[in-house]
């Protein structure tokens, strides 16, 4: 193979990374491969969500810094989000649109979708949602009280 075709290949496979798109991480392939931290926050976000699917509020809150676990009251917060009980929720899918990092890539959101079942209504509802998070050392820790106002 002469240098051109090896270059058209290399070209190829580098804007067909960049297009591919993982539905389960709400981005680019290309872009996880280059952002640890958009990964982390993207995988702690679907893992929160999931917590929450399941009714356990108290692993929900380990996202958050070891200070505000304590405080993290995950049923009242979802409870004044959703204007319903936790336990009247069923969180059918989920899944994140968008992450950004700020320019210090010490602050972080995640844009997510979730799909809901209200069973005192029994009205199925698509809700976006921003969850905030902050970097702390090397950890990065949910806000979900501030995400929530």
């Amino acid at each position: 193979m002469n240098k051109s075709t090896i270059a058209f290949i290399l070209v190829i496979l580098v804007v067909g990374g960049y297009f591919a798109y993982d539905a389960e991480l709400g981005q680019s392939l290309f872009i996880s491969l280059f952002s640890k931290d958009k990964k982390i926050v993207n995988e702690t976000t679907l893992a929160f969500m999931e917590d929450i699917k399941f009714k356990d509020f108290k692993k929900a809150a380990t996202y958050h810094h070891p200070d505000d676990q304590e405080k993290a009251n995950i049923p009242k917060l979802i409870e004044r989000l959703f204007r319903i009980k936790p336990e009247l929720l069923d969180i059918m899918e989920y899944s994140t649109l968008e992450t950004s990092l700020d320019s210090s890539k010490k602050r972080a959101k995640v844009k997510l979708t979730a799909k809901v079942h209200m069973l005192n209504s029994d009205k199925i509802k698509n809700l976006e949602m921003i969850i905030y998070y902050h970097k702390k050392g090397e950890k990065w820790y949910m806000e979900l009280e501030s995400s929530l106002r």
